[in-house]
């Protein structure tokens, strides 16, 4: 009896083996020694056919033989490359290797594409190039090739990054799973990326045992925070005096007024950065592009012009979150708008009435809870923010932290980092109890 259902999805876990298989054969070819770098590819497709077969995948005889021959190719071109004597890790070098690739995963890609996927095909040939141009750079980021000397240690490195991303993209193209190469290949960028900064887990747990090691960091000094009350949990600030309370107060007020005046403003730049309520592409076209410049600029760096410009204090800070909610909410609030329905605003332009009259009556009411949604999640984000701008001297409690730190009072500097963590805590949970009630 036949079933009329139709095939269940296939998961990444089914071809994790293959994936597994793929791995394993690029790691022991590469480390068979072998000068001439033949028995790594033998290893390399053979083990990728078998693993294509055993994802359910037929390639047939004819395309064994072509994935073998680019196999033993690819891999024999680059042992000859990584070990000649005038091989250097420079940009043309790595699109060489890249190229070199290719050879192997054009081969593997052209199966690919009689699987009736020609778009997957070619995007599975560019995966194999990116993974052979980034092997060199990786293994030499890991101490693990020198040039003129690839050791086997190297080549085993170089097959697992190769067989990793490529493995992964033909696997994924050919049983239509993204999921997979998609994973892989952030795995691989993030090994890649963390090895050419030098970040190591073994060191940051090192790192993490040596703070017990800062004077003065335990136990925080809460007498100083908050001062002495009555009863232990009542502050005795007093508001009229510089206590820790004015930069608090100030950091509260610089804010709000970055987030109510950056909001305000976001909302017409807003509409003018939209495809569907832009009066004109020009007009579009200008109004994207400045927020595009806008938003380019961190938080920091508008702080210290700021600072430069009006001098010290917190006129800068709200002036630099200012700019830094107008890029957020215009940014947040312009995609909402583009998938908004457009019936009710070509339903107004039908009566006669002009572009902004019919955008005000139409769109508006559609986004208005989420703009307010998207003010307090700003608002949120600003309370973070002001404490940051004050080390640079845009006022608020920043600038307490870094008075404090420079004098190596860190009791007192975690009193005040604890004290911020509880008010923005309250202050996230009752913007997330409003923001439920709106959207």
């Amino acid at each position: 009896m036949i079933s009329d259902r139709p095939e269940p999805p296939r998961r990444v876990s089914s071809v994790l083996l293959p994936l597994l298989m793929i791995l394993a054969a690029f790691t022991v070819g590469a480390v068979i020694p072998d000068p001439t770098g033949v028995v790594w590819g033998l290893a390399a497709s053979g083990g990728t056919i078998f693993a294509l077969r055993r994802a359910g995948i037929a390639i047939g005889g004819t395309g064994s033989a072509v994935v073998v021959i680019a196999g033993v190719a690819s891999t024999s071109l680059t042992v000859w490359l990584a070990g000649a004597e005038t091989f250097d890790l420079t940009p043309s070098s790595t699109f060489v290797l890249g190229l070199v690739w290719l050879v192997f995963g054009g081969a593997v890609g052209l199966i690919v594409g009689r699987l009736g996927r020609p778009s997957a095909g070619t995007n599975t040939a560019l995966m194999w190039a990116g993974a052979g141009a980034l092997a060199a750079p990786m293994a030499v980021t890991l101490d693990l090739l020198s040039p003129g000397e690839p050791d086997l240690t190297a080549r085993a490195a170089m097959a697992v990054l190769i067989a990793l991303v490529g493995g992964a993209s033909t696997l994924s193209a050919a049983t239509g799973i993204r999921g997979l190469a998609i994973g892989a290949t952030v795995l691989v960028i993030t090994v890649f990326a963390g090895a050419q900064v030098g970040f190591s887990l073994i060191g940051l747990f090192q790192n993490l045992g040596a703070m017990g090691d800062i004077p003065n960091f335990w136990p925080p000094d809460f007498n100083w925070a908050i001062g002495e009350g009555t009863w232990w949990w009542l502050p005795s600030w007093d508001f009229g005096s510089p206590t820790l309370a004015s930069p608090l107060l100030e950091t509260f007020r610089i804010a709000i007024l970055g987030s109510l005046i950056g909001c305000l403003v976001a909302l017409p730049v807003s509409f003018l950065a939209s495809r569907i309520t832009a009066p004109g592409r020009l007009s579009y076209l200008l109004d994207k592009g400045f927020m595009n410049v806008i938003r380019t600029i961190p938080d920091l760096f508008w702080a210290m012009f700021f600072v430069a410009a009006v001098s010290i204090g917190p006129f800068a800070g709200v002036l630099a979150l200012i700019f830094f909610s107008l890029a957020i909410m215009a940014k947040l609030l312009s995609e909402t708008i583009d998938a908004v329905d457009t019936g009710p605003l070509e339903a107004a332009r039908a009566t006669g009435g002009s572009h902004f009259p019919a955008v005000r009556v139409s769109v508006l009411p559609e986004v208005l809870p989420n703009y307010v949604a998207y003010a307090l999640y700003i608002l949120e984000i600003n309370i973070r923010a002001s404490v940051v701008l004050g080390l640079v001297g845009a006022g608020g409690i920043g600038r307490v932290l870094e008075a404090q730190r420079s004098f190596f009072q860190f009791d007192r500097v975690l009193a005040v980092v604890i004290l911020i963590f509880v008010i923005v805590f309250i202050v996230d949970q009752i913007s997330v109890a409003l923001r439920r009630r709106l959207v």
